[in-house]
């Protein structure tokens, strides 16, 4: 985070005087995207002096991003990088210079607006489209699984019905066992019921 503190720190200043002038330099530097401000002081003679112009050499810092980011007029660093070159310094003291270029920046900004407007309204169509999409492929994936839990729902039902089935044909082949079993020992007391007879024949005999 950039210090909020002006460009070349002093012995002789303290914390305060630094953040003081760099809320000045902040101000004055945001003044210069006015082309009208620029006339007024190229008429006064401000672009002649030599010490003014190594300020404004000085304000140059203003473009590192660490201060530019405080700029709410951010064209201010245009002019400024004008302000470096003394053609610029001497045409800006015409009135009728200074009229072309408040026109200009004054159909730019326009522009840019206009086509700021027309960014954030594309912005906002494509978000749309995309929640709109979505919501359609939530709506999809939600039927799937409507179906999905049908069909699974429908399985335990075909699993039951095989086991009941399975369990009946047990119960059918238990109870055939079982009849088989009981004949099985009705015959087993008439065998040896005619094997003791025929013994006792043969006794007589």
């Amino acid at each position: 985070m950039a210090k909020m503190y002006g460009k070349g720190k002093t012995a002789i200043e303290s914390e305060e005087q630094q953040r003081r002038r760099w809320q000045i330099e902040l101000e004055f530097v945001q003044c210069l995207s006015n082309p009208n401000y620029l006339n007024f002081l190229a008429q006064r003679g401000f672009f002649k002096d030599q010490s003014f112009i190594n300020y404004l050499k000085y304000l140059q810092y203003w473009k590192e991003p660490d201060y530019a980011k405080y700029l709410m007029y951010p064209m201010c660093l245009y002019f400024l990088d004008l302000l470096q070159y003394e053609h610029f310094r001497r045409e800006i003291v015409n009135s009728q210079c200074c009229k072309f270029i408040d026109d200009q920046a004054i159909l730019q900004w326009q522009h840019y607006t206009r086509k700021r407007i027309k960014l954030l309204e594309n912005v906002n169509a494509a978000q749309q489209q995309q929640q709109q999409l979505q919501q359609q492929q939530q709506q999809s994936n939600g039927g799937e699984a409507a179906t999905g839990g049908e069909a699974t729902a429908a399985t335990p039902n075909g699993n039951g019905n095989a086991a009941i089935a399975s369990e009946g044909q047990a119960a059918t082949t238990a109870s055939q066992t079982a009849q088989n079993q009981a004949g099985n020992t009705q015959q087993q007391p008439q065998v040896n019921g005619l094997g003791t007879g025929s013994n006792m024949k043969l006794e007589l005999n």
